[in-house]
């Protein structure tokens, strides 16, 4: 391991080398982070023509960074796209691929990581593609031909930029991808020509005039925020020197920190205080011992991002080309469009991405315009003397605060006071007592909001005694190394482990029958139908967490359920008997437990 503090730099360039990452692949990975010329070479260039579709205006073997970054002078206010695999040579490709022997991942048994709710949700997602936009079969395989043939020289580019904001160096490295071919090959979620994915190392000023790297934070198909970033002293966090090592998805190229099988998982807003509940009742009864779902709804789509391929960067078995960017590069700058195929997909999943500048839809993305907030760094200072200084400004608010407070004190208890006298006074006569009774009301009101402002002042003077102590101390202002995690990304499977044969054919066959059974339940007729509908889910349920070892959870969670549905249902047929009754029991139940309670209270003395 190095010093993880570098002296003082003279280029952009060199910053980047110094801190570049190693990404390490899964074995069999078919694209690697590529030169966009070699690229462009091989696309045409398309252009949305209003009400008459797109035409090709630039056919593949003319196209250059130069002309791409004219595209919006050309085309104006027409949308834009490229295309990687073209028409004419795409069956001849993909028929090539399907020849060529290639490593094959040991699948860890996607189906069998989630439940039915979960497999169903694979159903509906595969039925989606047939209705949305979604990459033609043949693609994938053809852009790893053309990929192989054309622009893989050996060796990895990344596209370097530095930004300097907010008492951070901020290191972007953006690595570019031919295909993106995560669902064709590796049973993901979507396919698409083009990926942008990018990793940034955020350095700060070290006393003696260099650089300290203190986050690192590395994209992950659409996290963000505190859980995307992870300290420079965390553990999980691999480094060959002062090189984060990051391990990469299988034909996602999403990155990950340790190496594994990862499950992604959806958390749809409307499910969520329901997910959250359920999760945490079952954990007090069987803690968890796996890390498959710890928030939200798992669906069967894994990430293989199990570090046994191909290792990029020092040491690798491919070196680094460096190209350093910023907002002048004309490329960068001037094109807007998608660097690859547009399907039209209404949930872009399956549409190419625009470059490292722009969103789909022309706006400037903002983990470029605002790479702290990308990963939730605006709220934190670079180092203990920006936090120190950021708390002394705070306890001169504070100060501020106190001293607000203590004038409103004395001017509410000055008034209380002066209403207190004045009602003595109208008390005295009958014929002021009305008036008197007002003032009543106001001094309670006046008392309440008195009462208020000491509370608060209290708080105040505690949270600045606290301050007053910490900046005494030696104890640096700073939170551990994983404290700002939450939801934190983790394997649910290292990757070498296998599911049983009769899991294997369970997980297979299980929707299918689920939904073959629950329409033979719809021939039933009468009011069968629906009690019949719940049993068969139960049983499916209940088998398949017998196959996946999950029986008893399964088995607690529903008495649970049960004993909660016949509570409410008991609740609601007494109040249809005899509401009356219904209200009596509980009154009662809460008299006696009064008794109960003053009665041993009684006893004590």
């Amino acid at each position: 391991m190095s010093c993880a503090t570098m002296g003082p730099t003279k280029t952009d360039l060199e910053l980047l080398r110094a801190y570049e990452p190693i990404l390490v692949y899964t074995e069999g990975e078919l694209f690697f982070p590529t030169d966009i010329e070699g690229y462009l070479s091989a696309c045409s260039l398309w252009v949305e023509e209003p009400g008459e579709g797109e035409r090709e205006v630039v056919p593949a073997g003319q196209l250059t960074a130069e002309r791409l970054a004219e595209a919006e002078e050309t085309w104006p206010d027409r949308f834009q796209h490229l295309r990687f695999v073209q028409e004419a040579s795409m069956r001849a490709e993909a028929r090539r691929f399907r020849r060529t022997a290639r490593p094959v991942i040991p699948k860890s048994g996607r189906l069998a990581a989630v439940g039915v709710f979960g497999r169903v949700l694979d159903v509906l997602m595969k039925f989606s593609l047939l209705i949305r936009g979604a990459v033609p079969g043949g693609v994938a395989g053809a852009a790893a031909t053309r990929y192989r043939d054309r622009l893989d020289s050996g060796g990895a580019t990344y596209y370097g930029r530095v930004i300097r904001e907010g008492g951070y160096i901020a290191l972007q490295y953006w690595f570019f991808y031919p295909m993106n071919d995560w669902r064709s090959i590796y049973g993901g979620v979507n396919d698409h020509e083009a990926d942008w994915e990018k990793i940034t190392v955020y350095l700060v000023e070290s006393g003696d005039g260099g650089y300290r790297p203190q986050w690192v934070g590395a994209s992950s198909h659409e996290y963000r925020g505190d859980d995307l970033r992870r300290s420079w002293d965390d553990p999980d966090l691999h480094r060959d020197g002062d090189h984060p090592v990051i391990y990469v998805g299988a034909g996602s190229h999403s990155h990950q920190l340790l190496p594994g099988d990862y499950l992604i998982q959806v958390d749809p807003a409307i499910l969520r205080g329901v997910v959250r509940f359920w999760r945490n009742l079952t954990q007090r009864i069987f803690p968890a011992t796996s890390a498959i779902v710890r928030h939200g709804i798992g669906i069967p789509f894994v990430d293989y991002a199990r570090g046994d391929g191909v290792r990029v960067g020092p040491g690798g078995n491919r070196v680094w080309n460096q190209v350093v960017i910023d907002d002048a590069t004309p490329w960068v700058r001037g094109y807007r469009g998608l660097w690859g195929r547009d399907t039209k997909d209404w949930f872009d999943g399956e549409r190419a991405p625009s470059g490292p500048r722009y969103e789909r839809d022309g706006t400037i993305r903002n983990s470029w315009a605002d790479p702290l907030a990308w990963v939730g760094l605006q709220k934190v200072p670079p180092s203990d003397s920006a936090a120190r200084s950021a708390l002394r400004a705070h306890l001169h608010d504070l100060d501020g605060r106190i001293a607000e407070a203590d004038a409103s004190i004395v001017r509410l208890r000055d008034r209380v006071r002066r209403l207190a006298a004045a009602r003595i006074v109208l008390g005295r006569e009958a014929h002021s007592l009305p008036r008197a009774k007002e003032h009543d009301a106001t001094i309670a009101e006046l008392e309440a909001e008195l009462a208020g402002l000491y509370r608060e002042r209290s708080l105040l003077v505690d949270e600045r005694d606290a301050h007053h102590q910490a900046l005494d101390g030696a104890e640096p202002l700073r939170a551990g190394p994983t404290s700002h995690l939450k939801n934190p990304h983790l394997p649910y499977a290292s990757g070498k482990q296998r599911t049983g044969r009769l899991v294997n054919v369970w997980v297979a066959l299980s929707t299918p029958l689920l939904i073959i059974s629950l329409g033979g339940m719809l021939l039933l007729g009468g009011h069968v139908v629906l009690p019949a509908m719940i049993g068969v889910v139960v049983l499916f349920a209940a088998f398949d967490a017998f196959v996946r070892r999950k029986l008893m959870p399964f088995l607690t969670g529903l008495a649970v359920l049960l004993i909660a549905v016949g509570v409410i249902a008991a609740i609601i047929a007494a109040f249809m008997a005899n509401w009356r009754i219904s209200l009596l029991v509980p009154i009662v139940l809460v008299v006696v437990t009064l008794l109960v309670v003053n009665v041993r209270d009684l006893l004590r003395r």
